[in-house]
């Protein structure tokens, strides 16, 4: 069943003209009719204790309608026939659902993959009625720009219509996604490509995009976990390398292990090195050097000479870091906890600005 911002407007447009005091709550506890700012009521959806998907809290009564993924319905328990009222307002809701997605078009049912986890018998129904192909490995690719997307979507389509195999949709006013078909492509060829793919669309569209590169799975059915790894893989990249244009899942394993650790375990370490004791040692200048010096691979004569400095100069400003940490740049173990404990100081910030 389709379970979106429109059926959600068929809700309130149904419900609206019935003088009955329904409300509507997602299986989260969000109430979504009447329509309310109110937080998220974990006491009234999350911790009821149901039986038969019913329940009843203070001076109200619930019906779980586990077809419309765990939507629940509620009504005051003083309203006479509150039960039949409720089973019939299920069998209208359950109606509108199927309604709204008799009237799906192609980008609509790749939309309900991608953010509802659309699967099974219906996957079958609706691909087959839209020559959607259920058995081929894809990888999603997520395209966000800073603007409104709808030239991006299209020229998307334009660069790749003459592959019937990849699937492209608009998700949001910022976001579109490429189902990429992985048939006989590596992750390499699929990186150069994207990146190949977003000036193409720069100098169509001006607009500045971003990419995130999820796992290749077996079935359109499994697309939203590649969407998913796609939209992490773009947090976690801008976090921890905020110079690259396109990040994939697969690429940033260090990453991704370093945002498991605790934000308050992470600081702490972080700070071993980055104190006050050690600011004016970690100025603009040093950290600049120290990260062409990882970026030239621990090469003390390319590295200088990339910055422009002899390579004294450069050699003395290692001998400043290591006088001050213990630890010696030019020596890969305490390179790579250098690195690491520096890193350690994106956890927090990533962790406090997630949705």
């Amino acid at each position: 069943m389709r379970i979106d911002e429109r059926f959600y407007e068929q809700i309130d447009r149904a419900l609206s003209g019935v003088n009955l005091p329904v409300t509507v709550y997602t299986a989260g506890g969000e109430q979504v009719y009447p329509a309310s700012n109110r937080e998220i009521r974990e006491e009234e959806i999350v911790s009821l204790s149901w039986e038969e998907d019913t329940a009843v809290f203070g001076s109200m009564r619930y019906l779980r309608l586990n077809n419309l993924k765990g939507l629940v319905v509620g009504l005051p328990l003083y309203l006479p026939g509150g039960g039949e009222v409720l089973q019939l307002t299920a069998a209208l809701l359950s109606s509108l659902a199927r309604s709204v997605d008799r009237n799906m078009d192609r980008d609509e049912v790749l939309r309900r993959v991608l953010l509802d986890g659309l699967d099974g018998t219906e996957l079958e129904t609706l691909a087959l009625e839209h020559g959607l192909e259920i058995e081929r490995q894809r990888c999603a690719v997520l395209f966000q720009s800073e603007s409104d997307v709808k030239d991006v979507a299209a020229t998307l389509r334009e660069v790749f219509s003459s592959s019937g195999n990849d699937l492209i949709v608009r998700i949001g006013r910022n976001s579109t996604v490429l189902l990429r078909a992985m048939d006989n492509t590596h992750y390499d060829e699929l990186n150069e490509l994207v990146l190949a793919v977003m000036e193409t669309v720069m100098e169509e569209t001006g607009a500045r995009l971003f990419a995130g590169i999820g796992e290749t799975q077996q079935s359109l059915g499994r697309m939203g976990q590649s969407l998913h790894e796609a939209r992490r893989a773009l947090e976690i990249g801008r976090a921890f390398r905020p110079g690259g244009k396109v990040y994939s899942y697969r690429a940033l394993l260090i990453e991704r292990f370093l945002c498991e650790i605790p934000p308050e375990i992470a600081r702490r370490y972080f700070e071993l090195l980055f104190n006050k004791k050690n600011a004016r040692v970690f100025n603009d200048e040093m950290i600049q050097t120290i990260d062409k010096f990882f970026e030239c691979h621990l090469n003390v004569s390319e590295a200088a000479r990339q910055l422009f400095i002899h390579r004294n100069t450069l050699v003395y400003r290692l001998d400043k870091v290591q006088k001050a940490t213990g630890l010696d740049l030019r020596a890969f173990d305490d390179a790579i906890t250098f690195k690491m404990l520096r890193m350690l100081g994106r956890v927090g910030e990533l962790q406090r600005n997630a949705p």
